[in-house]
């Protein structure tokens, strides 16, 4: 009884998740509910801040007038959540490492966004974790 309940609660989730205009980038890492829902994710000020593209990033302190300029301290971009995973120069280093983690578990790259946070979490979780937001 307790499992049907769960069951219809996550599918009328799902079809709201679907069709809402909300969460945009975080849809993008977690398209499927019970796929989050299974993961031993702790939402930690970094990762939230990488799959929401809300928190310390310059792009989002640029919509509320913190910062002047959204753009990236590199100067190649706006820096947005897959800005800072897939072309933020500073992190090269950690980007190979992670490359080579999923490469290692058996996995492709390049690699979708949600590939990456539901297949490889913990590879992820390791390099969001890496990323110095301070200097951002």
């Amino acid at each position: 009884m307790i499992k049907s309940i769960q069951e219809k609660g996550e599918l009328q989730w799902q079809s709201e998740w679907n069709v809402t205009t909300k969460g945009e980038i975080t849809k993008i890492f977690f398209p499927d509910i019970g796929v989050r829902i299974s993961k031993r994710l702790p939402m930690r000020v970094k990762l939230a801040t990488i799959v929401t593209g809300h928190g310390t990033l310059r792009s989002y302190y640029h919509r509320f007038k913190i910062k002047d300029y959204p753009e990236c301290v590199c100067r190649m971009g706006l820096q947005t959540a897959n800005h800072l995973l897939w072309e933020y120069e500073h992190l090269t280093t950690q980007r190979e490492a992670l490359k080579n983690r999923v490469r290692k578990t058996g996995g492709n790259w390049p690699i979708s966004n949600s590939d990456l946070a539901n297949n490889y979490t913990k590879c992820f979780q390791i390099f969001v974790n890496s990323i110095d937001f301070d200097p951002l």
